[in-house]
C-alpha cells in the first residue's frame, strides 16, 4: 500500500517538474535577444536648397516614406563612405554650481577627428578626457561640411558603397556604442532610378553621426536606422545652333552657304555651380577644315545670362573674364572661363549665351555631308575629374554648298577644248566672283579684297571649269571666247540647283529645262549629290570659198606664168619662120 503511495507521488512530481521545466524553456525562448551589432540603410532622394535639402529625415527601426512631396524622385550610384570617430560613453558630470552630480551619454572622439571638425572647448572634461554633446558634434559638422566630408573620403578605414537601382545603400556590422560619421563621398555618378538620366549635383547632403543602439519614438532600443537625405541638383546642358549666313538669319541646325560667307553660329549651355565651386569651366568647338575661325574680339560675344541669383546678363569682356585660343592644327576654338570662377554663385546653375562668327573656305565638303562644327562644355567640381558634355547626338550643325562640273568639247569629237572663256553670274546677269586655286579650280568669293577677283572662268588642258562654293541657286555661264573655227554659244546656259527637302544637305539640279543627275564631290569622298556635271559642245564653222586677200595673188601669179608662156611660144615660132 506505502509503496503505489510512493510511486504515486514520485509519478505526480516528475510530471510537475517535467511541466515546469518546459515552462522555463518558453519563458526563455520568449525574452528579446539583444543584437551585437546594428545597420544604417540610405535612401538617397533628389531636393533643392529651397526646402531644406539639408534636414536629414530619420527613422529607426523601420523604412519609413519621406514626408516631403517634392523628394520623390530617388537617385542611384550616389556613393556614401563611413568611419569610425569615437565611442559613446556614460559619464558621471559634475555640476560646479550646485556640486550635484548627473549622468549622460556623451561622445569621445579621437584626436584626428577633433582636430578636423575644428571642435573647440570640450562640453565636459573628466580626468583630462574630452567629451561631447551631439547638439555640439551636430553643429560642428554643419558648420564644417567639406572638412567632415574630406574627413570620412580620406580615411584609411572608412567602409563605402554606392545607392543601387532602387536608389538604397545598407551598412551592415555597426559596432554598438561606437560613434560613426557618414558622408556622401561622390554624387558625379548620380543619375535617376526613373529613367537612368544623369543628375547635375550641385550641393551634396550634409554628414551625420551615428550611434548605436537609439530609442524610437516608442521608447524602444532599436539598432536599425534608415536615413533619407536630400541633394541639390543643377542643370548641365549645351546646344549649338546657326544663327545666321551673311545677313539671312537661320536659326537652326542646317544652312546652305558660299565659299567666302560669313556664319555665326550661337552657343547655349547652363553648368551647375557646387558649394565648393568650379576650378575649371571651357568651350570647346572642333571645326571642319571647311571652316575659319579668326581669333579676335570682334568675332566673338559672350554674355552671363544668369548673374548669380537674379537673371539680369552681363556681357563678358574679351580678354578680363575669359580668353580665347584657336589650335590651328586642330582647327580647334578654346574658350577659357578660368579667370571668371569667382563670379560664380555656388549653389546654383549658371547660364551662358556665346556667338561666335566663321566663314565657310576653299577647304569646305560639298553637299550632304555638310561642313560641321562639334561644341563641348568641360567643367572640374572641386575635388573632382573633368565632365565633359555634348549636345544630343544628331544635333551637330551643318553648313552645306555645291558646285559646278562642266567639260567644253568639240563637235563630233572627243577633242576637249582649252582656253574657251565663260561668264559666270546670277539669274539676273549680276556678275559673281571666282578665283582660281593653286589646286585648279575656281572658288566662289564675296570680297573684293582677293588676289584675282573676276566672274571670268576658263577651260583647262583637260576642257574642264571646276567651280566649288555655290549655295542653291540659279547660275548663268556665257561663253565669250571659243577655239578658232568653232561657234559661240548664242544663248547662256541655264543651271539651277534646288534642295531636296526629303534628305538634309541632298540636292537636285537641271541645266536649261532637263533635269540632270548630279555627281559626288571629286574633291572629297562621301557625297554623291555635290556637283552639277555639264557637258558643253562647240559646232564647227562652215567651209567657204576663199576670196581676197592671198587667193587674188595665186590667180594674178597663175595669170602671169601663162602670159609668159604664151609669149615665149609666139616668138619661137616667128624665129623658125
Amino acid at each position: 500500500m506505502k509503496k503505489n503511495v510512493l510511486k504515486k507521488f514520485a509519478a505526480a512530481a516528475l510530471a510537475a517538474a517535467t511541466v515546469m521545466s518546459s515552462m522555463s524553456v518558453m519563458a526563455f525562448a520568449d525574452e528579446a535577444v539583444t543584437p551585437s551589432t546594428g545597420s544604417v540603410t540610405i535612401t538617397k532622394y533628389m531636393g533643392d536648397a529651397a526646402n531644406d535639402y539639408e534636414d536629414i529625415e530619420t527613422h529607426y527601426g523601420a523604412s519609413h516614406p519621406v514626408s516631403e512631396s517634392e523628394a520623390t524622385e530617388k537617385l542611384k550610384d550616389v556613393q556614401f563612405a563611413y568611419v569610425e570617430v569615437g565611442d559613446c560613453v556614460q559619464v558621471d558630470v559634475e555640476d560646479s554650481t550646485n556640486k550635484k552630480t548627473k549622468t549622460e551619454m556623451l561622445y569621445k572622439l579621437t584626436t584626428d577627428a577633433a582636430k578636423k571638425l575644428k571642435l573647440g572647448t570640450a562640453d565636459v572634461t573628466e580626468k583630462g578626457i574630452d567629451y561631447y554633446r551631439m547638439a555640439t558634434l551636430n553643429s560642428a559638422i554643419r558648420s564644417h561640411k567639406k572638412e567632415a566630408i574630406d574627413l570620412v573620403k580620406n580615411a584609411s578605414g572608412k567602409y563605402a558603397a554606392s545607392t543601387t537601382n532602387d536608389g538604397t545603400v545598407t551598412f551592415t556590422g555597426l559596432s554598438l556604442e561606437k560613434l560613426y560619421l557618414f558622408a556622401e563621398t561622390d554624387a558625379s555618378a548620380a543619375k535617376k532610378v526613373s529613367d537612368g538620366s544623369a543628375v547635375a549635383v550641385t550641393k551634396v547632403s550634409v554628414p551625420f553621426f551615428v550611434s548605436l543602439p537609439f530609442t524610437d519614438k516608442d521608447g524602444k532600443s532599436v539598432t536599425d536606422i534608415y536615413a533619407y537625405p536630400k541633394n541639390s541638383t543643377g542643370n548641365v546642358n549645351i546646344d549649338k545652333e546657326i544663327e545666321s549666313v551673311g545677313t539671312t538669319t537661320i536659326n537652326g541646325k542646317q544652312a546652305n552657304a558660299n565659299i567666302g560667307d560669313e556664319i555665326t553660329y550661337k552657343v547655349t549651355y547652363s553648368v551647375p555651380v557646387p558649394e565648393n565651386g568650379l576650378t575649371a569651366l571651357k568651350i570647346v568647338d572642333t571645326m571642319d577644315k571647311g571652316l575659319t575661325f579668326t581669333n579676335e574680339a570682334s568675332n566673338i560675344t559672350v554674355e552671363d545670362d544668369k548673374v548669380g541669383t537674379t537673371t539680369t546678363g552681363k556681357k563678358l569682356d574679351y580678354t578680363t573674364d575669359y580668353t580665347v585660343s584657336l589650335n590651328e592644327a586642330k582647327n580647334e576654338v578654346t574658350i577659357d572661363f578660368a579667370s571668371y570662377l569667382d563670379s560664380l554663385q555656388p549653389n546654383s546653375t549658371e547660364e551662358f549665351t556665346i556667338t561666335y562668327k566663321v566663314k565657310l573656305n576653299e577647304n569646305a565638303v560639298l553637299e550632304k555631308t555638310g561642313n560641321t562644327n562639334k561644341v563641348q562644355l568641360k567643367y572640374t567640381n572641386k575635388g573632382e575629374e573633368e565632365k565633359t558634355i555634348s549636345p544630343d547626338p544628331g544635333k551637330d550643325t551643318k553648313v552645306f554648298t555645291y558646285g559646278i562640273d562642266l567639260l567644253k568639247k568639240g563637235e563630233g569629237t572627243d577633242t576637249v577644248l582649252k582656253n574657251v572663256k565663260f561668264k559666270l553670274t546670277d539669274e539676273n546677269g549680276a556678275a559673281i566672283n571666282v578665283e582660281k586655286t593653286s589646286e585648279g579650280y575656281y572658288t566662289r568669293i564675296l570680297t573684293t579684297s582677293a588676289t584675282n577677283p573676276s566672274n571670268i572662268v576658263t577651260t583647262d588642258d583637260n576642257g574642264k571649269i571646276y567651280i566649288r562654293g555655290l549655295k542653291p541657286g540659279t547660275y548663268q555661264l556665257k561663253e565669250t571666247e571659243t577655239n578658232a573655227g568653232y561657234v559661240l554659244l548664242k544663248e547662256p546656259v541655264k543651271i539651277e540647283i534646288a534642295e531636296d527637302s526629303t534628305i538634309p544637305g541632298k540636292a537636285t539640279a537641271t541645266v536649261g529645262d532637263k533635269k540632270v543627275t548630279m555627281q559626288a564631290d571629286q574633291k572629297n569622298s562621301g557625297s554623291d549629290t555635290a556637283e552639277v556635271p555639264l557637258t558643253v559642245v562647240n559646232s564647227k564653222g562652215f567651209d567657204l570659198p576663199a576670196t581676197g586677200g592671198r587667193g587674188i595673188a595665186l590667180f594674178t601669179i597663175a595669170g602671169i606664168a601663162i602670159v609668159a608662156a604664151a609669149g615665149s611660144l609666139l616668138f619661137m615660132r616667128k624665129r623658125s619662120k
